[in-house]
């Protein structure tokens, strides 16, 4: 969808309202508030944005059920700290040490972590204790993933009621030897050294190393943003972990994760969004460069139009029935996506669209 420029302005205000305490510039005579709920929704920010909204002019109708999508909200922040201790400690009772990934852990350095729209809970285990924490989380009464996922990919599912809890044996797993060598190098650092504790119900939960940290929520970022789309939510969890944890961040050695890793390009892009639009101190972010701020409105544009993981996406509101018509759909949309990102980040867009080629081949193949 594409998004109006003054719909666009007081939606990024009122969000720079929540995350910094700065009064929300509104023209005079706006109306259409509901355009705003709706595009904070498609984000993953109505916490943040809706409780700045409900001070504003909006019809009292809008106010009171944006008020109950902030009271969800809030709710479902509660359950998931609750689950989050509950998972920990049964793990660390089992002597299976885990470390929070994004989520949660990121929510607590916004100001009002609770109005932080959540997802589900990932926790790293490490592949050496990956298949003992499946049978201490079995034995906690979750439902669990068919066994057969300790086998493939990076991580299995348990699910406590509405709650999903993701437990990684890998951080992220990239598709170029190259490329995933560096990464598991820095990501299993990050995984055992430095680790910043954070206190849940009363449990203590580790939480990631801080410049890996930043790295790992920049790298989920990006790559959602070239395989499908990714919303506001996400530059927020890693404007407010680089505001919050700046003194701790080695440059010296993010610039050399970011330099082997072929991302500083895109980082100093993406950081550009945060300081033009988020309002980030361009001192608080390292390696700002003005020089690319170019890429800014097409970056910006993308992320308001697609929504948070893609859901306004065409292949998303239009799936039908048809697998073979949903996968032709979606390889079209690829083609279609690529040759705008190609403008923006020509080497990292070919790389995933390679990757995304071959392995969807490979899904169609074998009927997945």
């Amino acid at each position: 969808m594409e998004v109006e420029k003054n719909i666009q302005d007081v939606f990024l205000s009122l969000l720079r309202s929540a995350l910094w305490g700065v009064p929300a510039q509104i023209p005079d005579g706006f109306s259409d508030w509901r355009s705003v709920a709706v595009l904070a929704k498609s984000q993953s920010v109505l916490g943040l944005v809706g409780e700045e909204l409900m001070s504003c002019s909006a019809p009292k109708e809008l106010k009171a059920k944006v008020r109950t999508m902030v009271m969800r909200t809030v709710m479902t922040h509660a359950k998931l700290n609750s689950v989050l201790a509950e998972v920990t400690a049964a793990l660390e009772k089992g002597g299976v040490p885990s470390v929070l990934l994004k989520g949660q852990g990121i929510a607590a350095y916004y100001p009002k972590p609770e109005l932080r729209q959540c997802g589900d809970i990932d926790l790293y285990v490490g592949q050496k204790e990956y298949a003992r924490s499946y049978e201490i989380l079995r034995q906690t009464g979750a439902s669990m993933e068919d066994p057969k996922a300790l086998t493939v990919g990076k991580h299995y599912h348990a699910s406590y009621g509405q709650v999903e809890v993701e437990v990684h044996r890998y951080t992220e797993v990239y598709p170029f030897r190259k490329y995933d060598d560096v990464y598991q190098k820095a990501s299993d650092a990050g995984m055992t050294e430095g680790l910043v504790p954070m206190s849940f119900g009363g449990v203590t939960v580790a939480t990631p190393e801080d410049t890996f940290n930043a790295f790992f929520i920049f790298s989920h970022l990006f790559h959602h943003f070239l395989t499908s789309g990714i919303g506001l939510r996400q530059f927020c969890d890693w404007m407010m972990l680089l505001s919050a944890r700046k003194e701790e961040i080695d440059h010296e050695r993010l610039a050399k994760i970011l330099t082997d890793m072929d991302m500083m390009k895109p980082w100093q892009a993406f950081g550009c969004v945060l300081v033009e639009h988020l309002g980030l101190p361009a001192s608080d972010f390292p390696f700002y460069d003005p020089a690319e701020n170019s890429r800014v409105e097409k970056i910006l544009s993308r992320v308001l139009s697609e929504g948070n993981f893609g859901q306004e996406r065409d292949v998303v509101t239009k799936r039908g029935r048809s697998y073979l018509l949903n996968k032709i759909r979606s390889f079209l949309g690829h083609i279609t996506r690529t040759t705008v990102l190609l403008r923006l980040f020509p080497r990292q867009a070919l790389r995933q669209f390679c990757h995304t080629l071959t392995s969807g081949l490979t899904k169609t193949k074998n009927g997945l």
